[in-house]
C-alpha cells in the first residue's frame, strides 16, 4: 500500500469508452495532444523515452515504462527534474488505473508516488490538475 502522504491519487470518469481512454494515456501521438508538448517512446515494457515541455517547464523528463495490461493498466516512472538521464532511484512511479463503467464510460484512477521531497510532490498536485484537466478537455 502506497503511503498517502507520499502519493497523489486522482480519479476522474469520462463518456469515452475504455479503448479510447486507453490509447489517450498510452499513444504517444495522443499523450501529446494533453501532456506536455511531446512524448517519445516505444510502448513496450523497459521502454525509455521522455515527455517535454515548451513553454512551461523548459526540458526534457526522462521515462520508463514499467508496466502495460491493456487496456487496464498502464505505469511508468519518470524523473522530477528537467533534462537528466532516467535513474529508477530518484524516479517517482505513475500508475493509471481503468475501469469499464460501461461501454461508454470509463474510470481512470491516477496515482503517483514516490516522492523523494514534500515540495516536489506539491509541484506535481499542481501539475496533476492542469494536465488531468487537458486530459478531460482532449477526450470532449
Amino acid at each position: 500500500m502506497t503511503n498517502k502522504i507520499d502519493s497523489i491519487v486522482r480519479e476522474m470518469t469520462f463518456n469515452k469508452s475504455i479503448d479510447v481512454v486507453w490509447r489517450a494515456i498510452t499513444d504517444p501521438k495522443e499523450v501529446a495532444s494533453w501532456f506536455g508538448s511531446a512524448a517519445h517512446y516505444d510502448l513496450k515494457e523497459g521502454a525509455l523515452g521522455y515527455f517535454e515541455w515548451e513553454g512551461e517547464c523548459e526540458g526534457r523528463f526522462a521515462l520508463r515504462i514499467e508496466s502495460i495490461n491493456e487496456p487496464q493498466y498502464f505505469a511508468w516512472r519518470w524523473m522530477h527534474n528537467q533534462d537528466v538521464d532516467f535513474d529508477e532511484n530518484t524516479s517517482t512511479l505513475v500508475e493509471w488505473k481503468l475501469t469499464s463503467v460501461s461501454e461508454s464510460e470509463t474510470t481512470l484512477v491516477l496515482t503517483e508516488s514516490g516522492f523523494a521531497e514534500a515540495k516536489h510532490r506539491g509541484q506535481n498536485v499542481e501539475g496533476w490538475e492542469q494536465e488531468l484537466g487537458d486530459l478531460e478537455k482532449y477526450l470532449n
